[in-house]
């Protein structure tokens, strides 16, 4: 059951999915109708999900479950994942990359692979008050708090 980002408990669970590129005003108009028939049938063992979704600076997709009426099972994250992999197909874009690290320079949203990420830091262009998005938090109150972050505050310290 699909409810408004706003009308959902900050502590919802989320997951957010970056995509590989910037997805085009058409291509965010297709995945939020798709999504919203995702999340309307949405179900964990047959039971309603209340969920809801945001498509947050043109590439960052973040789903939302409140857990506080139904929790997601394996089998609805799996849903979801499978939806999403359908989704990567028709856009041609990729969700699922975790290498590929996002972080702002000028106030610019910048990706890069980890690998250069790294080299990067070694090379002093990017710090530890350089802001990276840290995918990892897990509650929507986090969004505001703990998402755009810097280095040294978020799981991607541990590359200094």
């Amino acid at each position: 059951m699909y409810n408004a980002p706003l009308n959902l408990s900050e502590n919802s669970r989320i997951w957010i999915y970056q995509a590989d590129r910037e997805l085009t005003a058409d291509e965010q108009s297709f995945l939020n109708q798709e999504l919203l028939n995702f999340i309307t049938d949405w179900t964990a063992h047959n039971v309603a999900l209340s969920g809801s979704f945001e498509i947050l600076h043109d590439r960052f997709l973040v789903i939302m479950i409140d857990e506080n009426k139904t929790s997601a099972s394996g089998c609805s994250i799996d849903k979801c994942f499978n939806f999403l992999k359908k989704m990567e197909a028709k856009l041609n874009v990729n969700f699922m990359n975790r290498l590929l690290l996002a972080y702002k320079e000028n106030n610019e949203i910048k990706m890069l692979p980890k690998s250069k990420f790294e080299d990067l830091l070694k090379a002093g262009q990017l710090n530890e008050n350089t802001i990276v998005f840290n995918n990892l938090i897990e509650k929507k109150a986090e969004l505001k708090t703990n998402w755009q972050v810097p280095i040294k505050d978020s799981w991607h310290k541990v590359m200094l």
